[in-house]
């Protein structure tokens, strides 16, 4: 009896091995087992991360910190206390009756271009960028489809690279417009289309769009982008083509916006642009005008702008002309200004 007891356990323990269930794991066994992992809910995506590697040959190092936020303050040196500059480049022409504008405001590296004018003077206005250490562009912008206004920027775009592009979203159906429109937004990195409300701040230097409101007038000067410029305590205000339309508006719902410092004279001070300016002028009496363009006052040009002179000086407000002494400079420290011809 003996035997067949000790034959039936002998015959149990090849069977079933050491009678204590299973096998203890690796000990080398890598504790990290979690993989990366995509797990899209309600159109959000959560990512989960491997854990820390536990082996004996684990990596201490510190995990990097994390990114800072996105800032569209990331192509120029922050330095919001720096004067700034803006200049009014003369791009006219008496020899072929070109008016047009090219407005640079420039603080530190930050570099703000306002139209470039007509295609005509593409070469003087990129001439001039060149000279005012101008490397990119960071914003760009077109403020209607005036080709007195919007004809460099083709050749502007060509030759620096642009981070922001903004237009009023008008086209007018003027095919040449559309393709420039195309082309830039190609080019550039942003494109925004502005309407009135609209507010964005570079270095300090705030951008408020005034015009144009919603509905549009449906007129290409009308509807032109109007922007109110602050630096601090300094404002401005670029009128662009506005003409009385556009600035009655203005006046009676945009009104504690147009007190200011400066103003940019509405369609180059000619007489078409300022015809019905009188109670524009005296509610807001700016303290100084800067009238840019051409030298040219004929009819086709849109008449004298002698007229508008003489508000100017019956209201009091101090103006100057770069068909006259040439491109115009305003500097502000943020609490003062001066306003005169750049040499």
């Amino acid at each position: 009896m003996k035997k067949i007891i000790l034959l039936l356990v002998a015959v149990s323990v090849l069977l079933f091995g050491c009678l204590g269930g299973e096998p203890p794991p690796e000990q080398n066994q890598t504790v990290n087992q979690t993989p990366n992992v995509t797990t899209n809910v309600s159109n959000v995506t959560i990512i989960i991360s491997p854990q820390k590697n536990q082996t004996v040959e684990q990596n201490d190092s510190a995990p990097p910190p994390p990114l800072p936020p996105q800032s569209n303050e990331t192509n120029y040196t922050v330095a919001p206390d720096d004067n700034s500059a803006t200049y009014f480049i003369y791009v006219g022409d008496l020899t072929n009756r070109l008016n047009g504008d090219a407005i640079l405001i420039k603080k530190g590296d930050l570099d703000i271009l306002v139209d470039a004018g007509p295609a005509q003077s593409s070469g003087k206005v990129i001439d001039f960028l060149k000279a005012r250490g101008v490397d990119d562009i960071d914003v760009l912008i077109s403020t209607n489809a005036d080709p007195l206004r919007y004809g460099g920027l083709g050749a502007v775009s060509s030759a620096y690279k642009i981070e922001e592009f903004w237009w009023s979203g008008e086209d007018f159906k003027k095919a040449d417009y559309q393709d420039l429109v195309q082309n830039i937004s190609q080019k550039a990195k942003t494109i925004k289309v502005i309407k009135r409300g609209f507010t964005a701040t570079f270095n300090g230097i705030t951008l408020k769009a005034l015009n144009p409101k919603v509905p549009i007038f449906r007129d290409v000067n009308n509807d032109a982008i109007v922007l109110r410029v602050e630096d601090r305590n300094f404002s401005m205000v670029l009128l662009s083509d506005s003409q009385f339309g556009a600035q009655s508006e203005l006046l009676n719902n945009q009104k504690d916006l147009l007190f200011v410092d400066v103003m940019e004279a509405p369609y180059y001070g000619v007489g078409v642009g300022t015809s019905g300016i009188g109670n524009f002028l005296q509610t807001l009496r700016p303290k100084d005008m800067v009238i840019s363009g051409g030298p040219d006052e004929s009819a086709a040009s849109g008449g004298s702008r002698e007229p508008f002179k003489k508000l100017l000086d019956q209201y009091g407000i101090k103006y100057v002309e770069n068909y006259v002494g040439g491109t115009v400079r305003v500097v502000t420290d943020g609490t003062s200004y001066s306003v005169g011809y750049f040499q």
